[in-house]
């Protein structure tokens, strides 16, 4: 018995350190200027040889689609090693009625990532614990389940590293496709939006509500609907 419980104290040891989100999938309503307009997917697969991939998906339906036929999808395959989490490929793909491709490749060997946009290929210097505009997602959740409240990430973006910078906003109760949940809302401005994300407490902190306000004061909004997995 004493050995049983030794070896539990070790795994919740481990794993307090770790906290990174187990494989989920997650399914979301979306809206633009407050009227429904589509449907969203966010998911995490770990795959058999040891890499894990990310994804979130959007498009509209419906009168929105008839109007504006729209596919997104954001796709960030990564590796863990030695407790760090490091992307390997990062795909942006839009499909409809613009079509929109943009990769960036991470060679840790080198610390060279090649981002590749329309006819433009761009080398970046890669730094220490660099991300992708996707995965830092996933990495904010796992810093707050550990308790973490000041968070800074970069983010290889286009041709250069970009330090995102999420503020804590507060909490709020946010009413979703699965009942009320107790969120923590951060919020990141850039120079052409402000993303504000409302992380559940007990869903080991997914967005369950993501908003981005451009700047032109158009609002888009995507609000948890089901979740399998957290």
């Amino acid at each position: 018995m004493q050995k049983i419980i030794i070896l539990m104290l070790l795994f919740n040891s481990v794993w307090a350190v770790d906290n990174f989100p187990p494989p989920f999938t997650a399914k979301y309503s979306l809206y633009a200027k407050g009227i429904p307009v589509g449907k969203g997917t966010r998911s995490l697969i770990a795959h058999k040889n040891g890499n894990f991939e990310f994804k979130s998906t959007a498009k509209t339906t419906g009168l929105a689609a008839f109007f504006r036929k729209m596919n997104i999808e954001e796709t960030s395959l990564f590796v863990k090693t030695n407790g760090k989490i490091q992307p390997l490929k990062y795909v942006y793909r839009q499909t409809g009625k613009k079509f929109r491709l943009k990769t960036v490749i991470f060679d840790w060997l080198k610390n060279i990532a090649t981002s590749k946009f329309k006819d433009k290929t761009s080398l970046i210097s890669l730094k220490d614990k660099t991300l992708d505009k996707l995965l830092y997602q996933l990495v904010l959740m796992q810093e707050l389940q550990q308790g973490k409240r000041n968070l800074r990430y970069r983010v290889a973006s286009k041709d250069k590293i970009t330090t995102y910078v999420p503020k804590f906003v507060g909490t709020e109760y946010i009413e979703t496709g699965i009942g009320e949940l107790e969120t923590v809302k951060y919020e990141r401005v850039s120079s052409n939006r402000r993303t504000s994300l409302w992380c559940a407490t007990k869903l080991h902190y997914l967005p369950v509500q993501v908003e981005h306000v451009e700047k032109n004061g158009d609002v888009f909004l995507m609000l948890l609907q089901w979740v399998q997995g957290l």
